[in-house]
């Protein structure tokens, strides 16, 4: 930005503060305060104003919600957050001080605001104990949406705050520093964070901004007893939680309200034993100094995933009146938890009974997610895959052995630096010098080298890297004539092409980062080894413009924000979904300079990733599905595909799954299940009408129209997974819609399942009884319903919905008296069978039943009963569908992983 741009810049965001405190328009601050901006720059700050509000109207997403109780609880829609103390102090510091976008700050405040209403009331009578699970995106701001949290809790009533954060005392003291900025502390004056405030609201700290800042039973109880708005930032260590424990046994009144969050809930919060705890030990390596544990035990024992979530359970039973909300962006291992566990002393075990949230895609383009970064395949209602960046390299299975130790412990271990390395050297330089020409300004740019869990690796490959910069800080100062062709070249051909596609005006000659590059290279490029064999650690509040090359492995590998992140040289296998996705820091808010970043990796790396990009927004969608069919958390059992290659978590957070086999080849599924004796038939049936309508309406006049049959053909498959995916019924364990989907859709990739027949079976006789309904049907308004009644000993189910006519629709008499014959010699069980196979692989059909509500018991029926009792309110219609699949010559199975039913609400 230029100068004349950073001082208009300015002035409007005076302006904008004076606004946002008054109440006032651009024009009335201008009027107001005269002297504030230059008579001559009012038109330019108009301009920039305007420029802001029309480039910035992003649409900010609701999160996804499956709740217990049907919605936000009744407290939450009486209360006003905009009009709390602690939010509006951080609204307004994310506002004029970070300088943070409307849209920005909307997507946090209405994202933390629904968080908030799945809450209890603080100030309930009763006592409660409340479990959720908020779902992020890895490096996607979820510290901002439980700092937005914390402050709103606190505001409603909400005394005693307790964040869990991590196993490393790096993460834990980026945490509490996080907060302080926040929420307000004295060691954060303003405008380095929202500063103390009024001192009647200063939050007593228990715990400290040093990295031996954890949790000391050494202090004072009284603030416990509810007067105090108090806060501790502990570590997921066991002794650490033992003593806290301690401490707080039957220290805390029962009519203070505590809110416990749980950061990275997914990381040593989830039970890897059983119910009792037992000596299994920890299943990840953790490179932890022995300050970031507590005790003489080993660490192993120490931080043992049965020993912590035992801990936590015990903690959440310490009070009277308290919110468990676990956070994570890894919810693998979460919502496989098994629902029905219980521990004769601890209770249920952590599973999100009350809520599970998924956060929404963060909005605008800052964000690069896995997504944006490695693409992922087509799902349901896509057109095409999903294309990642241009910002991978490929690292040749040749060069990795270069880096990575031999397999076997006898072998020596020496390590070079292959061509790969060299060249993400290289685009180092480069990228962080073409960072600050950018910018204008100095900023953190780091470079991420991680090979290999083990320290001696890292020690010895960070010495090989130190002598190549070191070679190429030589060739700068001593040889640069032939040095810059070699780097202006590698500049030209690598980096501005990409940066021309995303943003001409980012294009930059050569000559323009000449002066950041010796500011680089003259004192030297610094390499930091993160490990516990040094001392080195990462402290962006201290060296905020930090230019370093960081080796590492664990400590690298979750919750720690690794800023400025340009080039990342990664090639360490893991064989779990979660741990492979927190390894990736490169993801993040790096939209500003995403043609700058690059990420070094083998061919097979890139590929899962791209798989588990699909995956994640899988999952993502799955939970959207739950969400439309108002599913609690107990009802849902959200399914994660599987993989040859990786297991989504570790095995022993994996005991009480199962692992299914998805593929509908030549199989007929029909909706059977309805809430009949629920309200929410109404709107459900309603919903499901309107949605007939719209596929009806985009299909035209009928192909074919005969009594009670009315069909079309070559439908298209997008069509159909639309139609699925909104129709609601009650959950069928046979009928996992978003595998439906997902099945369609892999198959029309082999040109299967591509072409539909669509068939609207009614009622054959159009008599004076049959009731009518308009399905959107052009030229046929009225459509004869059927009659159907429900099963007595199950009555949320039809039975059968299906006539054996209507599967064959579309078929010759040829291939129907083939059907028959097959049957009849044994080939198939069920004529129904037969048809299917002879109907052509690229065809699927869809039939549609429309159902009378007012429906009665059939003369010779046994074990039914009505539709809906006489007395009851009826929709307009119950529509009902099945779907036949052909037999495949190429059929897809997906195979997913599937935690445990709840048996109980």
């Amino acid at each position: 930005m230029t100068s004349v741009g950073d001082r208009i810049e300015g002035h409007l965001f005076v302006l904008k503060a004076i606004m946002d405190r008054d109440g006032l328009t651009l024009e009335e601050s201008l009027s107001q305060y005269p002297g504030l901006v230059p008579t001559e720059d009012h038109d330019a700050v108009r301009r920039h104003w305007e420029q802001q509000r029309t480039t910035t109207i992003i649409r900010t997403v609701r999160p996804t919600e499956l709740t217990a109780t049907g919605g936000p609880r009744p407290w939450a829609e009486n209360w006003d957050t905009a009009e709390g103390y602690y939010w509006a102090r951080q609204r307004r510091f994310l506002s004029h001080v970070l300088r943070r976008q409307d849209y920005e700050i909307d997507s946090v405040d209405l994202a933390s605001d629904r968080v908030l209403a799945h809450l209890e009331n603080p100030r309930h009578p009763e006592p409660f104990s409340v479990r959720g699970l908020v779902v992020g995106h890895v490096q996607s701001g979820k510290t901002s949406n439980f700092s937005a949290l914390i402050a709103k809790a606190s505001d409603a009533g909400y005394k005693i705050i307790i964040v869990l954060s991590g196993l490393h005392n790096t993460l834990r003291l980026q945490t509490q520093r996080r907060l302080q900025r926040d929420l307000g502390h004295e060691n954060v004056p303003f405008p380095k964070g929202v500063g103390q405030g009024d001192p009647e609201k200063y939050w007593t700290w228990l715990t400290r901004d040093d990295l031996d800042g954890d949790f000391d039973p050494g202090v004072n109880v009284g603030p416990l007893q509810g007067q105090n708005q108090v806060i501790l930032v502990v570590k997921k260590n066991k002794t650490r939680l033992d003593r806290l424990l301690d401490w707080l046994e039957n220290k805390v009144p029962e009519h203070v309200p505590v809110l416990v969050v749980d950061d990275e809930a997914d990381q040593a919060s989830v039970n890897t034993g059983g119910n009792r705890p037992d000596d299994e030990p920890v299943s990840e390596v953790l490179d932890l100094r022995a300050a970031d544990f507590d005790g003489d035990m080993p660490a192993d024992d120490e931080l043992d995933p049965s020993a912590i979530n035992l801990r936590i359970r015990r903690l959440l039973r310490c009070f009277a009146r308290v919110s468990y909300v676990a956070y994570t962006a890894t919810p693998f291992a979460n919502i496989l938890i098994n629902p029905n566990a219980e521990d004769r002393e601890v209770g249920d075990d952590l599973f999100p009974r009350d809520f599970i949230l998924t956060l929404p895609h963060p909005p605008g383009q800052k964000y690069v997610g896995t997504d944006r970064l490695f693409g992922r395949e087509q799902l349901p209602g896509e057109v095409g895959q999903v294309d990642g960046l241009d910002v991978i390299r490929i690292v040749p299975n040749l060069e990795v052995e270069q880096v990575i130790p031999p397999k076997g412990k006898r072998k020596p271990y020496n390590p070079r630096i292959p061509s790969s390395l060299k060249s993400a050297l290289t685009d180092f330089l480069l990228a962080a010098a073409g960072r600050m020409a950018r910018s204008g300004a100095d900023q953190p740019c780091t470079m991420l080298v991680h090979i290999d869990m083990r320290k001696e690796a890292q020690d010895k490959l960070a010495a090989e890297i130190t002598a190549e910069l070191g070679h190429m800080r030589q060739q700068w100062r001593y040889d640069r004539q032939n040095f810059l062709p070699v780097l202006s070249d590698r500049w030209d051909a690598e980096f501005r092409p990409l940066t021309s596609s995303v943003d001409l005006d980012n294009d930059a000659p050569f000559e323009k980062l000449e002066q950041h590059l010796d500011a680089l290279l003259t004192p030297g490029v610094e390499v930091r080894i993160l490990n516990s064999n040094h001392e080195d650690e990462l402290d962006f509040e201290i060296e905020p413009d930090l230019k370093a090359v960081l080796v590492g492995g664990n400590k690298l590998s979750r919750g720690v924000t690794v800023e400025g992140l340009l080039i990342s040289y990664f090639v360490r296998r893991s064989p779990y979904y979660d741990t492979l996705l927190q390894m990736g820091r490169w993801f993040g808010y790096r939209g500003d300079y995403v043609d700058l970043t690059r990420l070094y990796s083998t061919q097979t790396l890139v590929t899962w990733f791209h798989d588990l990009a699909t995956i994640e927004e899988e999952l993502r969608r799955q939970i959207e599905h739950y969400a439309r069919r108002k599913l609690t958390p107990w009802e849902a059992a959200p399914r994660i595909r599987s993989h040859e290659k990786m297991l989504p978590t570790a095995k022993n957070k994996m005991k009480d799954t199962s692992l299914q086999q998805d593929s509908f080849d030549g199989r007929k599924l029909q909706t059977l299940r309805f809430p009949f004796d629920d309200s929410r038939i109404l709107d459900l049936c309603s919903d499901n009408l309107r949605t007939t309508r719209t596929l009806m309406g985009s299909l035209g006049a009928p192909y074919d129209a005969e009594p009670g049959r009315l069909s079309w053909e070559g439908v298209n498959a997008e069509a159909v997974v639309r139609f699925i995916e909104r129709f609601q019924f009650s959950d069928q364990s046979a009928f996992d819609v978003p595998s439906v989907a997902n099945y369609i859709l892999a198959q029309t990739q082999h040109n299967e399942l591509v072409s539909w027949r669509v068939l609207v079976s009614s009622a054959r006789n159009q008599l004076s009884e049959h009731r009518t309904v308009d399905l959107g049907v052009s030229g046929h308004p009225e459509v004869a319903m059927i009659q159907r009644s429900r099963l007595i000993k199950d009555p949320s189910s039809l039975g059968v919905v299906t006539e054996p006519e209507d599967e064959l629709q579309g078929l010759t008499s040829t291939q129907i008296e083939e059907a028959i014959r097959l049957q009849k010699a044994g080939e198939f069980t069920t004529l129904g069978d037969a048809f299917r196979s002879q109907r052509s692989p690229r065809e699927g059909l869809l039939i549609l039943y429309p159902i009378d509500p007012s429906s009665g018991i059939g003369a010779n029926a046994k074990n039914r009963r009505r539709l809906f009792d006489e007395r009851a309110e009826r929709p307009d219609c119950v529509l009902a569908y099945a779907v036949s699949f052909p037999y495949s010559t190429s059929p897809r199975s997906l195979s997913y992983v599937a935690g445990r039913k709840a048996r109980r609400p």
